[in-house]
C-alpha cells in the first residue's frame, strides 16, 4: 500500500491543521516522561540546533543553548509556533534533508517523526547530511515487541477531521533499538547510546488500560464519541495518579525492576569528526 507524495502532503496537512498534538500529548504519562528525556538531552547541547519534525516548536521554545532552526512537513502547523521562531522555520520533508547546506547544525533532534516515514535510510543520510562533524542528533520512536506495525487505522484523529487512504489507514511503524542502531551505522553515523523510555507506562497504564478496553467493548453498542473521550481522558488520569502514587510510596524503583523495556526507542548519535 502507498500514497503518492501529494496525497501523503495532504494527510499530515490536515493533521497539522486540526489536531492539536503537543496539547493532548503532553497531558498524558507517556508525552511527560517524553519531555523530561528530550529535555534532559537537550540541556547536554550546545551550539546550533535543528528540529525535524517541529510541530508548533515546543522543544525549540525550551532550548537555549544556541541557535535553533525548526522544520516540518506541514505549514499549518509551523503557523502556530512562537512568534519569536518564525524566522527560522521551514516547510520540509525530513526524507529530503539534503535541501539545507551540509554541516549545517551542531545537533539535530528528530523526535517522534521516523515512524511516519516510508523511507528511514533517507532520514538518517539527511542527519549525517545536516550534521556538523562531531555534532549529536537524538532520534525517538514508538518500539514494538511483536509484529512491527505498518498501516493503521487513523483512530481518534477522525475525531479532528482527519482521514487516511481509502481504508482509513495511514503509515505509523514503530523501531527496536537495535534497527535505529542498524540504520544510523548504514548512515555513517556513530551511536553513543542506544535503547528504550517510558517504562513507567508499562506499569502504571496496565489496570487503566484494562478499563479502557472493557469500555470500548461497551461503546460498540453505545457508538459513543462522548464516551469515547470520556474513556480516553479517565485513562489517562488514572494511568498519572497510579504513576505518582508509586513514585510517591517508592514503590517505582521495585516496579521498574520486572520491566525489561520502554515503550519507546532511542538513538543518540554522532557524525564523526573530519580527519
Amino acid at each position: 500500500m502507498n500514497q503518492s507524495p501529494k496525497t501523503f502532503l495532504e494527510f499530515y496537512e490536515t493533521v497539522g491543521a486540526n489536531y492539536p498534538e503537543e496539547q493532548v500529548v503532553y497531558h498524558t504519562l507517556y508525552g511527560r516522561l517524553r519531555k523530561a528525556f528530550i529535555l534532559s538531552y537537550l540541556q547536554r547541547m550546545q551550539g546550533s540546533l535543528l528540529d525535524i519534525g517541529c510541530n508548533s516548536g515546543h522543544y525549540l521554545a525550551a532550548y537555549q543553548n544556541g541557535d535553533r532552526w525548526g522544520m516540518d512537513l506541514s505549514r499549518a502547523v509551523l503557523r502556530r509556533t512562537p512568534d519569536i521562531l518564525h524566522q527560522r522555520l521551514v516547510v520540509a520533508d525530513a526524507e529530503r534533508l539534503y535541501a539545507f547546506r551540509p554541516a549545517s547544525f551542531d545537533h539535530a533532534l528528530c523526535s517522534e517523526v521516523l515512524e511516519h516515514c516510508l523511507n528511514p535510510s533517507a532520514v538518517f543520510a539527511g542527519i549525517a547530511h545536516v550534521l556538523k562533524p562531531g555534532g549529536r542528533a537524538l532520534i525517538t520512536t514508538p518500539n514494538y515487541k511483536d509484529e512491527k506495525p505498518g498501516w493503521v487505522e487513523v483512530g481518534c484523529l477522525s475525531e479532528y477531521g482527519v482521514h487516511g487512504d481509502a481504508n482509513g489507514r495511514y503509515y505509523h511503524t514503530a523501531y527496536r533499538p537495535q534497527e535505529l542502531n542498524e540504520l544510523a551505522s548504514a548512515a555513517g553515523l556513530v551511536p553513543v547510546e542506544c535503547g528504550t523510555l517510558e517504562k513507567e507506562v508499562k506499569y502504571a497504564a496496565k489496570l487503566p488500560a484494562a478499563l479502557l478496553v472493557s469500555g470500548r467493548m461497551l461503546n460498540r453498542w453505545l457508538r459513543s464519541r462522548k464516551f469515547e473521550a470520556w474513556l480516553l481522558r479517565r485513562f489517562n488520569q488514572l494511568s498519572l495518579q497510579i504513576y505518582s502514587f508509586c513514585r510517591i510510596t517508592g514503590l517505582q524503583p521495585l516496579l521498574l525492576r520486572w520491566i525489561d523495556e520502554g515503550v519507546r526507542s532511542y538513538i543518540w548519535v554522532e557524525k564523526p569528526a573530519a580527519d
